[in-house]
């Protein structure tokens, strides 16, 4: 079990995808993942993670790409409603067991914490052998969106649909799923979800903006 705020609230987290790289492509891209990789990841980060995210992510310059104003920088914004002691944390679905959903489709999941001005943003990335690994974070959208279950399913019947590094946006503003091509077999996703905020809100730009800037440094 995760010793995270993800963790409380979604019994079996996952984890997924595996940098096969610790330097940028040489035309200028971002870190190819790989399923077998984040689970090798995952295994570093451990289920109480650690202070510094082990993904290549540059929220600063996301941030900025995406004109959202604030400062920006890891962990949970500052005085914010959001408990978690680590910057990142994570499982590898390799190891899950037989009832857990990992256990159906292998992967993993490495989730890192970042804010931008009194935001909290949380950003998820999930790999697995089979299709739609995002599907096994439904009981985190639950949780951040306050739909039931019905409407996170229509949600992510549309993710399926969309292209990698097209944002597919969720209608109540608090998160945003963009499919990844891992390298190798496999599938991932990348989904972003906002915490708590003690300031506006970003608009569905912004949040589209954000997570094409973030999927794009690992790309």
């Amino acid at each position: 079990m995760l010793g995270s705020p993800y963790a409380l609230r979604c019994t079996a987290v996952l984890a997924a995808a595996l940098l096969t790289g610790c330097q940028g492509s040489s035309n200028g891209g971002g870190v190819p993942v790989s399923v077998k990789g984040l689970a090798e990841m995952a295994d570093k980060v451990g289920p109480h993670g650690v202070d510094t995210c082990p993904l290549p992510y540059d929220f600063a310059k996301a941030v900025s790409a995406a004109k959202i104003a604030g400062e920006a920088g890891p962990g949970p914004a500052p005085g914010g409603t959001d408990e978690s002691t680590a910057t990142a944390t994570a499982e590898n679905g390799y190891e899950a067991d037989e009832d857990a959903p990992f256990a159906d489709n292998p992967g993993a999941l490495v989730s890192c914490w970042f804010h931008v001005g009194g935001q909290a943003v949380e950003v998820h990335l999930i790999a697995a052998e089979k299709p739609q690994p995002e599907y096994l974070l439904a009981p985190l959208l639950v949780e951040v969106s306050g739909q039931d279950v019905e409407a996170i399913n229509s949600y992510l019947r549309r993710t399926g649909k969309g292209e990698p590094g097209h944002p597919v946006l969720g209608t109540t503003g608090d998160y945003a799923t963009v499919r990844v091509k891992p390298d190798g077999k496999g599938h991932a996703a990348l989904l972003l979800t906002l915490g708590d905020a003690s300031t506006d809100r970003f608009d569905e730009e912004q949040l589209k903006a954000l997570s094409r800037a973030l999927y794009r440094q690992i790309s």
